[in-house]
């Protein structure tokens, strides 16, 4: 049996963060903190979920007009 999916919800700001702290522990010797393979899967997948979704949260929310 499949196991479900987990949801994790985060503010713009939040989502900005958590992906630019990623990207500087990928790019440097924080990486050497994660030393479990397995980790880095999760880790790559959240990553990469970010990238998907901030160039949308990048723009202004969209408005409507009354």
């Amino acid at each position: 049996m499949e196991e479900p999916d987990v949801t994790i919800k985060l503010t713009r700001d939040e989502a900005t963060v958590l992906s630019d702290w990623l990207e500087r522990l990928h790019m440097t010797e924080l990486s050497r903190t994660v030393d479990d393979l397995a980790v880095w899967a999760p880790i790559h997948r959240i990553a990469g979920q970010l990238d998907k979704t901030l160039p949308a949260l990048a723009l202004p929310p969209t408005t409507t007009c009354a």
